[in-house]
């Protein structure tokens, strides 16, 4: 008769392989939430550093230059506009429906800076900047974001009243 082996592990040691893997468990939620924060974090400085530069370009006199903000990876483009208004012959018409699928009603009415894709830039995808200009764009249009930065032009004549948005 062939005997087979039998393992005796005692509850200490069970209770100890449990914690170990609820620590681990632990440990790796912390820092993918830690990751998350830092991005969410880039977004909204990237907000509040775009308004800023309106800000004091608006308060000038004449002004034209082009200023580059850090983004996140993940954000492709950033785009001006309106996304209430139909467009069908747009370059970036597939970018606008998702923006507009993703968006609420009040959104579409009271936003003109969007970040795509909206699934990753979370509640920080649409934010009404206050003294742009985007007419010279047309009615929507995007920058794109290379290696974590977009590039965007911001002018000023003397007699205008906002800052208009651009291309370099």
């Amino acid at each position: 008769m062939m005997k087979r082996g039998s393992i005796e592990i005692s509850f200490g040691m069970i209770f100890s392989i449990i914690v170990m893997v609820a620590i681990i468990g632990v440990a790796v939620y912390a820092i993918t939430v830690f990751l998350n924060v830092g991005k969410v974090t880039e977004i909204g400085l990237f907000h509040q550093r775009f308004q800023e530069t309106v800000d004091d370009i608006w308060s000038s006199a004449v002004t034209n230059r082009a200023v580059s903000f850090s983004l996140p990876k993940s954000i492709e483009l950033v785009c001006f506009g309106s996304i209430a208004n139909p467009l069908n012959d747009n370059k970036y018409s597939d970018e606008l429906n998702e923006l507009r699928d993703y968006s609420s009603g009040f959104q579409q009415q009271n936003t003109n800076t969007f970040l795509y894709p909206p699934s990753k830039a979370d509640d920080f995808a649409f934010k009404k900047v206050e003294k742009i200009d985007v007419s010279s764009l047309g009615t929507f249009d995007c920058f794109e974001v290379k290696n974590g930065k977009v590039n965007i032009r911001l002018s000023k004549n003397e007699f205008d009243s906002l800052v208009k948005v651009g291309r370099e």
